[in-house]
Protein backbone atom coordinates (compact mmCIF):
# COMPACT_ATOMS: atom_id res chain seq x y z
CA UNK A 1 0.00 0.00 0.00
CA UNK A 2 2.61 2.44 0.76
CA UNK A 3 4.87 1.96 -2.29
CA UNK A 4 1.78 2.55 -4.66
CA UNK A 5 -0.24 4.90 -2.84
CA UNK A 6 2.46 6.62 -0.75
CA UNK A 7 0.25 10.01 -1.07
CA UNK A 8 -3.26 11.20 -1.34
CA UNK A 9 -2.50 13.85 -3.80
CA UNK A 10 -1.76 9.90 -6.17
CA UNK A 11 -5.19 8.97 -5.17
CA UNK A 12 -7.72 12.01 -5.05
CA UNK A 13 -9.53 12.25 -8.15
CA UNK A 14 -8.42 15.91 -9.15
CA UNK A 15 -11.83 16.67 -10.01
CA UNK A 16 -12.85 19.55 -7.83
CA UNK A 17 -16.74 20.31 -8.25
CA UNK A 18 -16.61 23.89 -5.92
CA UNK A 19 -19.21 26.79 -5.58
CA UNK A 20 -18.77 30.29 -3.53
CA UNK A 21 -20.55 30.80 0.11
CA UNK A 22 -23.34 33.04 -1.84
CA UNK A 23 -23.83 31.26 -4.83
CA UNK A 24 -27.63 30.22 -4.68
CA UNK A 25 -28.55 26.37 -4.09
CA UNK A 26 -29.99 26.04 -7.25
CA UNK A 27 -26.36 26.07 -8.89
CA UNK A 28 -25.39 23.83 -6.07
CA UNK A 29 -28.10 21.13 -7.43
CA UNK A 30 -27.23 22.07 -10.58
CA UNK A 31 -23.66 20.97 -10.20
CA UNK A 32 -24.23 18.04 -8.53
CA UNK A 33 -26.87 16.34 -10.80
CA UNK A 34 -24.57 17.35 -13.88
CA UNK A 35 -20.92 15.63 -12.51
CA UNK A 36 -23.35 12.87 -10.36
CA UNK A 37 -21.17 14.21 -6.95
CA UNK A 38 -23.03 13.67 -3.50
CA UNK A 39 -21.10 16.72 -2.55
CA UNK A 40 -20.28 20.22 -3.65
CA UNK A 41 -16.90 22.52 -2.06
CA UNK A 42 -17.68 25.75 -0.59
CA UNK A 43 -14.78 27.63 -0.98
CA UNK A 44 -13.74 31.28 -0.96
CA UNK A 45 -12.07 33.40 -2.91
CA UNK A 46 -8.59 31.55 -2.45
CA UNK A 47 -10.24 28.27 -3.25
CA UNK A 48 -9.83 27.43 0.17
CA UNK A 49 -12.50 25.21 1.70
CA UNK A 50 -14.72 26.93 3.91
CA UNK A 51 -17.90 24.64 3.97
CA UNK A 52 -19.24 21.38 2.23
CA UNK A 53 -22.40 20.42 0.98
CA UNK A 54 -23.72 17.27 0.75
CA UNK A 55 -26.82 15.69 -0.66
CA UNK A 56 -28.25 15.09 2.76
CA UNK A 57 -27.26 18.56 3.02
CA UNK A 58 -29.95 19.63 1.39
CA UNK A 59 -32.70 17.14 2.56
CA UNK A 60 -32.12 18.07 6.01
CA UNK A 61 -31.12 21.72 6.29
CA UNK A 62 -33.62 22.76 3.10
CA UNK A 63 -36.55 20.25 2.63
CA UNK A 64 -36.91 18.99 6.25
CA UNK A 65 -36.83 22.73 7.25
CA UNK A 66 -39.78 23.38 4.31
CA UNK A 67 -37.01 26.32 3.33
CA UNK A 68 -37.49 28.18 0.08
CA UNK A 69 -34.45 26.95 -1.74
CA UNK A 70 -34.88 29.37 -4.27
CA UNK A 71 -33.82 31.79 -1.44
CA UNK A 72 -30.74 29.71 0.26
CA UNK A 73 -27.38 30.52 -0.64
CA UNK A 74 -24.39 27.76 -0.53
CA UNK A 75 -23.65 29.52 3.16
CA UNK A 76 -26.83 29.03 4.56
CA UNK A 77 -26.81 24.82 4.10
CA UNK A 78 -23.35 24.14 3.96
CA UNK A 79 -21.48 22.44 7.16
CA UNK A 80 -19.02 25.06 7.92
CA UNK A 81 -15.20 24.54 8.49
CA UNK A 82 -14.74 21.07 7.32
CA UNK A 83 -11.54 19.41 8.37
CA UNK A 84 -8.87 18.66 5.53
CA UNK A 85 -6.44 16.81 4.95
CA UNK A 86 -2.76 17.95 3.01
CA UNK A 87 -1.82 16.09 -0.20
CA UNK A 88 0.96 15.08 1.13
CA UNK A 89 -0.80 12.78 4.10
CA UNK A 90 -1.14 9.23 3.50
CA UNK A 91 -4.08 6.86 3.42
CA UNK A 92 -4.27 6.19 6.91
CA UNK A 93 -4.01 10.08 7.90
CA UNK A 94 -7.13 10.68 5.94
CA UNK A 95 -8.75 7.57 7.76
CA UNK A 96 -8.01 8.97 11.14
CA UNK A 97 -9.14 12.53 10.52
CA UNK A 98 -12.65 11.13 8.91
CA UNK A 99 -12.85 8.99 11.98
CA UNK A 100 -12.47 11.82 14.39
CA UNK A 101 -14.82 14.59 12.33
CA UNK A 102 -17.38 11.57 11.83
CA UNK A 103 -17.44 12.37 8.05
CA UNK A 104 -17.54 10.22 5.01
CA UNK A 105 -16.14 12.97 2.85
CA UNK A 106 -12.61 15.21 3.42
CA UNK A 107 -11.42 17.82 1.24
CA UNK A 108 -8.03 17.63 0.44
CA UNK A 109 -5.84 21.12 0.20
CA UNK A 110 -2.33 21.15 -0.82
CA UNK A 111 0.15 23.12 1.41
CA UNK A 112 -1.33 26.72 1.31
CA UNK A 113 -4.59 25.61 1.97
CA UNK A 114 -5.72 25.40 -1.20
CA UNK A 115 -8.74 22.87 -2.47
CA UNK A 116 -7.26 19.96 -4.61
CA UNK A 117 -10.34 17.31 -4.38
CA UNK A 118 -12.11 14.98 -2.06
CA UNK A 119 -11.55 11.52 -0.84
CA UNK A 120 -14.70 10.06 0.11
CA UNK A 121 -15.50 6.79 2.51
CA UNK A 122 -16.45 4.86 -0.83
CA UNK A 123 -12.96 5.78 -2.44
CA UNK A 124 -10.99 4.69 0.68
CA UNK A 125 -12.86 1.24 0.68
CA UNK A 126 -12.02 1.06 -3.14
CA UNK A 127 -8.59 1.48 -2.77
CA UNK A 128 -7.90 -0.90 0.15
CA UNK A 129 -10.50 -3.68 -1.16
CA UNK A 130 -8.09 -3.45 -4.22
CA UNK A 131 -5.18 -4.01 -2.38
CA UNK A 132 -6.38 -6.72 -0.52
CA UNK A 133 -7.20 -8.31 -3.52
CA UNK A 134 -3.87 -7.89 -4.92
CA UNK A 135 -2.10 -9.11 -1.55
CA UNK A 136 -4.54 -12.13 -1.75
CA UNK A 137 -3.57 -13.31 -5.50
CA UNK A 138 0.23 -12.72 -4.34
CA UNK A 139 0.28 -14.72 -1.29
CA UNK A 140 -2.37 -17.47 -1.90
CA UNK A 141 -0.42 -20.11 -4.12
CA UNK A 142 -2.88 -22.06 -6.37
CA UNK A 143 -4.00 -25.31 -5.34
CA UNK A 144 -2.18 -28.15 -7.12
CA UNK A 145 -4.17 -29.87 -9.37
CA UNK A 146 -4.96 -33.63 -7.78
CA UNK A 147 -3.16 -36.26 -9.80
CA UNK A 148 -5.65 -38.63 -10.48
CA UNK A 149 -4.60 -41.98 -12.06
CA UNK A 150 -4.17 -42.44 -15.51
CA UNK A 151 -6.21 -44.80 -16.79
CA UNK A 152 -4.61 -48.12 -18.72
CA UNK A 153 -4.89 -48.03 -22.67
CA UNK A 154 -7.53 -50.59 -23.33
CA UNK A 155 -5.18 -52.75 -25.94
Amino acid sequence: LQRSHPMLKNIIRLELFSVKPEDNITEVVRIMKERNVGSVLVCDELKKPVGIITDRDLVIRCMAEHKDYHACSARDLMTPSPRTVRDQDGLFDCINAMRDSQARRIPVVDSQGKALGIISFGDILGILSKEFGNLVENTTHPLEEKKQPKKALAA
